[in-house]
C-alpha cells in the first residue's frame, strides 16, 4: 500500500518539526524543508530514536529562492514516480497535502522598520508560499490532496510592534480565501491554522534587532518603553504558551477530514480573542490595547 505524502515547510523547529515526526510515526511519508545541514541531521536523529526514520525524506531548502524550490519539486516528483505505481503508467505523481509552515517575525513600530525588513518579511511570510504552492499544485491537484497555510492571530489581529508581521499574515488570509475558491473545481482543500504564541516563539531575536535600530536613542525615545512592553510580553508567552502537539493535532485534524474548515484557530482561545475583536468598536478595542500596553 502507498504511502500518504505531505511537503512540511520550515521543519528545522517547532511547529514544523513536531508536526513532521508526528505525521512520520503515523505512517506518512514527510517531504521536511530545512535551513541548514545541521537541522537535517539532528531530524533524522530525532526520527530514528522515535523509529520513524524510514517516513522522513529532508531537504535543505530556502523556500525564497525560486531555482531551490524547483529542484525540490524535481526531486520529490521523483521520488514520487519511484513509488506510486501510477506515475509508471504515464500519469503524474501525486502529493496528498502541502503544509505552508516556514515564516518568520519582524518586530518593532513601523517608523523605525527597515525597508528592506518589511520586504524581506514579506518575501518569507507571502511571495515564498505562493511559489511553493504554484510548483506542487499539479501533483496536489492529481491527488485532490490539501493545502495548510500558518498563518496567525496576528493575521486577523494587529497590534503594536506586530504591524509588519501582522500585514503579512493578513495578505496570506486573503490569498488563502482566493485559492480555496479557486482549487474548489479540483477538489483540492485549502485551510488556514491561526495559532496564538507559543513555547515556539519568534520575537525574541526581532525585538533585539528594534532596540538597535534606535542605536543611541534607545533610552531615550518613547518607543523604548513599548518595546519592553512587547519583549516582557513575548517573554511569557513563550513561557505560558500552547504546547506545539497542539498545532500537530490540528493539523493530522485536517488531514482525516473529508471536508475540513477554511480556518483552525489554536488553541480554543485564540478563537474567543479573535471573536472579541471582531465585535469590539475599534475606540473600545484601542483603549484596551493601550491599557494593556501603557502606550
Amino acid at each position: 500500500m502507498t504511502r500518504q505524502t505531505i511537503l512540511i515547510t520550515g521543519c528545522s523547529s517547532g511547529f514544523g518539526r513536531c508536526t513532521a515526526l508526528d505525521l512520520a510515526r503515523r505512517g506518512w511519508h514527510v517531504f521536511a524543508t530545512v535551513r541548514k545541514e545541521a537541522d537535517s541531521a539532528s531530524l533524522l536523529e530525532e526520527a530514528e530514536q522515535q523509529r520513524c526514520r524510514n517516513n522522513i525524506t529532508p531537504f535543505l531548502c530556502d523556500i525564497t529562492q525560486r531555482e531551490q524550490v524547483e529542484k525540490l519539486r524535481d526531486d520529490i516528483k521523483e521520488i514520487l514516480q519511484a513509488e506510486q505505481q501510477s506515475a509508471s503508467r504515464g500519469e503524474t505523481p501525486r502529493l496528498d497535502a502541502l503544509l505552508n509552515n516556514a515564516g518568520t517575525a519582524y518586530g518593532g513600530p513601523i517608523e523605525i522598520m527597515p525597508l528592506e525588513d518589511v520586504r524581506a518579511q514579506f518575501e518569507i511570510n507571502v511571495f515564498a508560499h505562493v511559489g511553493v504552492t504554484q510548483l506542487f499544485l499539479p501533483l496536489l491537484k492529481a491527488a485532490r490532496g490539501k493545502i495548510i497555510f500558518v498563518s496567525s492571530v496576528s493575521g486577523r489581529i494587529s497590534v503594536p510592534v506586530t504591524g509588519v508581521y501582522s500585514a503579512s499574515k493578513y495578505a496570506l488570509e486573503g490569498l488563502c480565501d482566493a485559492l480555496r475558491l479557486e482549487l474548489a473545481p479540483f477538489g483540492v482543500r485549502v485551510s488556514i491554522i491561526e495559532p496564538a504564541s507559543s513555547p515556539t516563539s519568534i520575537w525574541k531575536t526581532s525585538l533585539q534587532r528594534s532596540f538597535e535600530h534606535l542605536g543611541a536613542a534607545k533610552d531615550s525615545s518613547p518607543y523604548a518603553r513599548l518595546l519592553k512592553m512587547a519583549e516582557k510580553s513575548a517573554t511569557q508567552s513563550s513561557q505560558t504558551g500552547f504546547p506545539v502537539q497542539k498545532f500537530s493535532d490540528t493539523v493530522v485534524r485536517i488531514l482525516d477530514s473529508s471536508h475540513p474548515w477554511a480556518r483552525y484557530s489554536v488553541p480554543f482561545s485564540a478563537a474567543l480573542l479573535i471573536l472579541l475583536r471582531r465585535f469590539l468598536h475599534d475606540l473600545v478595542w484601542d483603549c484596551l490595547i493601550r491599557l494593556a500596553m501603557r502606550w
